[in-house]
């Protein structure tokens, strides 16, 4: 298997418009998963787009990047993800609050990112930092006190 083969099918069918880009999209997925290299999280954070009309199968991607906890420590991953979040922008700042909204959710997994985010280069820390903050303001009652401890601990 070529993974820069697979990348691009990645690349070519993440609008997601026809039954084939779904196919090729999902079939590319599974191979880049595959070969089991945490590097993979980057290009699969790159092929989120917030103009997909199926939510679902973007939902895919994020199973994929969570996959990857299962054979490596959570914070190999989360630095992966962390490392790849800027290449969600500007096409899918959605997608990157979706991923974001789930580790507020999860204290375990914010906890760690947390030491994650903490070390991580100045622009990649502010722009999670945006992310967060934006959460926080669309729904307070909800996110408020898990993003007030990640922004004030980073």
């Amino acid at each position: 298997m070529n993974i820069h083969q697979e990348i691009e099918k990645l690349k070519n069918s993440n609008l997601l418009k026809s039954d084939k880009d779904i196919n090729d999209f999902e079939e590319a997925i599974t191979r880049i998963v595959g070969v089991g290299d945490i590097n993979c999280i980057k290009y699969l954070c790159a092929r989120f787009h917030d103009g997909t009309e199926h939510d679902e199968i973007m939902f895919g991607l994020i199973h994929a990047i969570e996959s990857f906890d299962q054979n490596y420590p959570l914070y190999d991953t989360l630095k992966e993800l962390a490392k790849s979040v800027p290449l969600m922008f500007p096409h899918a700042k959605e997608w990157a609050k979706t991923l974001h909204k789930r580790i507020l959710n999860h204290k375990p997994t914010l906890e760690v990112y947390i030491d994650v985010v903490s070390r991580s280069e100045t622009t990649t820390k502010n722009l999670i930092a945006e992310i967060v903050t934006e959460i926080k303001h669309k729904n307070p009652s909800r996110f408020e006190e898990s993003a007030d401890r990640f922004l004030s601990s980073i």
